[in-house]
């Protein structure tokens, strides 16, 4: 799992929480394990949204006059 990287995916965002709940799901880390995992998945979903939002901000639409707008 990269660390804060500005130039991560954000499919590499989602696959680090995915390995975050597989970890979080085994049943084999301590309860202060499970706490910092809670934690770095927090970070990390506040980051994918952040992504979500620029990603959004960024898009263009076709409108109703065949001209380009932001979405």
């Amino acid at each position: 799992m990269k660390e804060k990287n500005e130039s991560i995916t954000l499919e590499e965002r989602f696959d680090n929480i995915e390995q975050i709940l597989e970890q979080m799901e085994s049943g084999e880390v301590s309860l202060d394990d499970s706490f910092e995992l809670y934690k770095k998945g927090l970070t990390e979903i506040k980051a994918a949204n952040d992504s979500l939002d620029r990603i959004e901000k960024a898009m263009l639409v076709l409108n109703e006059n065949g001209e380009l707008e932001e979405f």
